[in-house]
């Protein structure tokens, strides 16, 4: 699983750069972890935010790390393993930073990196006097130095590694190394395997796919489709009727903002103006909602 893995991150990477680059608004888009967005409903960013890198050095760095460690833990403790591990630890490290990191975006695998790396020195630290316990000896310097670097630079989401490394050392004294002859451990690993490959599976088609016949809503978008309705509803608040045409050509963001503007095309084409009580509070409504989802990002009062 260590090559499929690597090939949906740089899936990801490759769909970063062709639908607008590593912009805040477009990482928002593709999924990245943003505590007010999660809070809101949108739980699947906690998964899908470690398939996701900010640029090419920090994708490359991540790659780096995956690779040495991975093929080492998917050949200690098979593939299911390996894939469990790194699931669980960049959940652990994406809800860590959610709690702690509320409204600081984040993406990158390195929560699930660190949490293959106390994977093997946890399993180190549980089979003492084997090669395991030295190769988990050996990642204490790794450790050590990654998390010092990330209390010191402030752009790096240490939470997520902490996150990361705690679930990874308690697999590491959960799961043991190796074919097991007990066929209900075999059963809970394939288990558990299928379940992460759900979860993954999961979080991807929920998120993106609603998304698909409108497509996945940027915060630009967003604001534009703000701005032009606001604009709309100055214009008709004086008097001044704006073309159907228009208004049928705005593109909602989402589903309450397709609900304004069927509202606004119903005002123009039945002349009701006890429509227009109902369009504003409509439009405050889903602009009060934007305004708290993105909080820390759209800095703007509502009115």
């Amino acid at each position: 699983m260590l090559y499929p893995v690597i090939v949906f991150n740089l899936v990801f990477f490759v769909a970063t750069v062709a639908s607008g680059g590593f912009t805040l608004s477009n990482l928002l888009r593709l999924g990245a972890k943003y505590g007010p967005l999660i809070a809101s409903g949108e739980w699947q960013r906690l998964l899908i935010c470690i398939f996701l890198h900010g640029n090419v050095w920090h994708l490359f760095l991540n790659t780096y790390a995956l690779f040495q460690l991975g093929r080492i833990v998917e050949g200690i403790y098979g593939y299911r393993k390996f894939f469990i591990a790194y699931v669980l630890s960049g959940l652990s490290g994406s809800f860590l930073s959610f709690l702690l990191n509320f409204r600081q975006v984040g993406v990158g695998a390195s929560g699930a990196i660190f949490g293959l790396a106390g994977l093997l020195f946890a399993g180190g630290l549980k089979y003492r006097n084997t090669s395991l316990h030295r190769l988990g000896m050996s990642l204490l310097p790794f450790i050590f130095i990654n998390l010092l670097i990330g209390f010191t630079v402030p752009a790096i989401d240490n939470a997520a590694h902490v996150g990361g490394l705690l679930a990874g050392m308690s697999l590491g004294w959960i799961i043991a190394p190796g074919f097991s002859v007990f066929s209900w451990r075999r059963w809970g690993e394939r288990i558990a395997y299928g379940a992460c490959v759900a979860l993954v599976a999961l979080s991807v088609a929920s998120f993106f796919f609603p998304g698909v016949s409108r497509g996945v809503a940027s915060l630009e978008d967003i604001i534009a489709f703000h701005n032009r309705v606001r604009d709309i509803l100055v214009d008709i608040g004086q008097g001044v009727m704006p073309p159907e045409y228009l208004v049928k050509m705005l593109r909602p963001p989402d589903r309450e903002a397709q609900k304004i503007k069927d509202l606004l095309v119903a005002f123009l084409e039945e002349g009701n103006g006890s429509r227009l009580a109902e369009i504003e509070e409509a439009f405050l409504r889903w602009r009060k909602s934007i305004l708290r989802k993105y909080e820390g990002v759209v800095f703007e009062s509502a009115p």
